[in-house]
């Protein structure tokens, strides 16, 4: 049977013991970390006198031919594969000094650092080859984009060709890309608009060239897909473009700047110039029926003989607009400001007028049949011949109108409290 003072000798030798044991080992791979470090910076050193030697564009080409995610600057998807990247290196570097401290260890450590660099070069060869193939995979991911985007580039270059079948398919290019990612689209608008812009003029017949004519359609429906829907707006820039005859119908034109662009004769049925700005455009004989215009600015603008049948453009600024023998039958002009416009002629034809300012606006021989002028302000209206049979010009103001030789018939509403009564009618 041990005694006591044996057990208590064993366990105060133990401690001691251990550590004399584990000492050599210990010391053995804190030596071959420190020669992985050496060793790292002997390689570091000769780098540096390598790039000063061959100067500074020495390590343009090491750099371009190492993975994207070693070179910075780094994204946040760069931080695994360089973390394993990292842990590679410095598990060779281990292993390296290993074999290094294993010249000159004894037979009982010997053994210990041949296995640590084995393990050492076999765990920084998974770690090397899990950050190449994270990276590869990545890369592979991100390949229709670099390829979208060198098409991208690729496409508004040949934009300046000189030949105008290079800019069509150029132009085709830009609409296909822009379809199949999101964030070209608003760029591919701007350049259609900058092309326009400086492209545009009258072709063959009185109508845009081709190239023209499709980039307008582009940036007119570049954001017409499944995904998108038509909430968005196209705010491009179209000030003082020349596209007279150009086809525009059903495009989205929401908020574009269209200052004193000739668009004479263009087709916009159906168009979307929601708050466009128009001023002093010229629209004569364009085709705007069924045209959205809420709220766009037409200040001066002129739309003499233009057809905008049933055409919403309730809150719209006409100030001094020229609308001189065009088409508005059934159109909604709710809250428009109509001051001092010219309306000689216009076929008006059960237009909703509601609201309206008409204060100063010239309506001689206009075609007022069944509109609704509810409320709507008349005063110093010039309203000579005019056709007011059935209109309603309930609440209407009239304060000065000039309504000589106005036809308002027996189906005319009056406007209550009118300080006016017509005079000469029939």
């Amino acid at each position: 049977m041990t005694s006591w003072r044996a057990r208590l000798r064993r366990a105060l030798a133990g401690p001691a013991g251990v550590a004399a044991e584990l000492a050599p080992p210990v010391a053995a791979l804190l030596t071959a970390a420190l020669l992985g470090l050496a060793l790292l910076a002997v390689v570091g050193l000769v780098g540096a006198m390598l790039a000063w030697a061959g100067g500074p564009g020495w390590w343009r080409p090491v750099l371009e031919r190492l993975p994207a995610h070693l070179v910075p600057p780094y994204a946040p998807e760069d931080l695994p594969p360089l973390a394993m990247a990292v842990l590679a290196v410095a598990c060779f570097l281990f292993g390296a000094g290993c074999r290094l401290r294993r010249r000159a260890a004894p037979e009982s450590v010997d053994t210990l650092l041949r296995r640590v660099s084995a393990w050492g070069v076999v765990l920084g060869l998974l770690l090397a080859s899990g950050s190449l193939v994270y990276a590869d995979a990545r890369s592979i991911k991100a390949a229709p984009e670099r390829r979208g985007a060198d098409g991208y580039a690729e496409a508004v270059r040949r934009l300046g060709s000189g030949e105008a079948e290079v800019r069509l398919a150029a132009i085709h290019t830009l609409r296909r890309l822009a379809r199949e990612s999101e964030r070209d689209r608003v760029t591919t608008a701007d350049v259609m608009a900058a092309y326009v812009r400086e492209h545009g003029s009258a072709g063959q017949a009185g109508r845009p060239a081709a190239d023209v004519q499709t980039a307008l359609t582009v940036l007119g429906s570049v954001h017409d897909v499944p995904d998108a829907g038509r909430d968005w707006v196209c705010g491009c820039d179209l000030a003082r473009i020349r596209v007279p005859g150009a086809e525009l119908s059903g495009l989205n034109l929401g908020v574009a700047v269209l200052t004193s662009a000739d668009l004479r004769g263009a087709r916009l049925s159906g168009a979307n110039l929601d708050h466009a700005d128009l001023t002093r455009a010229d629209l004569r004989g364009a085709l705007l029926d069924g045209a959205d215009l809420p709220y766009a600015v037409l200040f001066m603008a002129d739309l003499g003989g233009a057809d905008l049948d049933g055409a919403d453009l309730h809150g719209a600024d006409l100030f001094q607009t020229d609308l001189g023998n065009s088409s508005l039958r059934r159109a909604d002009l709710r809250g428009v400001d109509l001051f001092q416009a010219n309306l000689r002629g216009a076929d008006l034809r059960g237009a909703d007028l509601t609201g309206a300012s008409l204060n100063g606006a010239d309506l001689r021989g206009a075609d007022l049949r069944t509109a609704i002028l509810r409320g709507a302000d008349l005063r110093t209206a010039i309203l000579g011949d005019a056709d007011l049979k059935g209109a309603d010009l309930t609440n209407a103001k009239l304060s000065g109108a000039d309504l000589s030789g106005a036809k308002t018939g027996g189906r005319t509403k009056p406007s209550h409290g009118s300080q006016v009564v017509p005079v000469g009618t029939q």
